[in-house]
C-alpha cells in the first residue's frame, strides 16, 4: 500500500509537470490582453473625438436656431 504522504507526492508531481492546465492560463492571459486593448483603443478613440463631436453639435444648433 502507498502510503497518504507519497500519494501526495506522487499526485503533486504530476500536477506540476502536467501541461493541460497551461493552455487554460493561456487563453486566459490572452482574452486579458485583448480585453486591455479594446479598452485602451476605446479610450483614445474617446478623447480624440470629444473635440469633433462637440463642433458638430455647436453647428447643429445654431442652423436649428438661425432658422426659425
Amino acid at each position: 500500500m502507498i502510503s497518504n504522504a507519497k500519494r501526495l507526492g506522487r499526485d503533486l508531481h504530476e500536477f506540476m509537470v502536467a501541461e493541460d492546465g497551461l493552455v487554460t492560463v493561456e487563453w486566459v492571459a490572452l482574452a486579458g490582453a485583448i480585453i486591455i486593448g479594446a479598452i485602451a483603443v476605446g479610450w483614445i478613440v474617446m478623447r480624440s473625438l470629444s473635440s469633433p463631436a462637440n463642433s458638430i453639435g455647436s453647428t447643429i444648433t445654431a442652423k436649428q436656431s438661425s432658422t426659425y
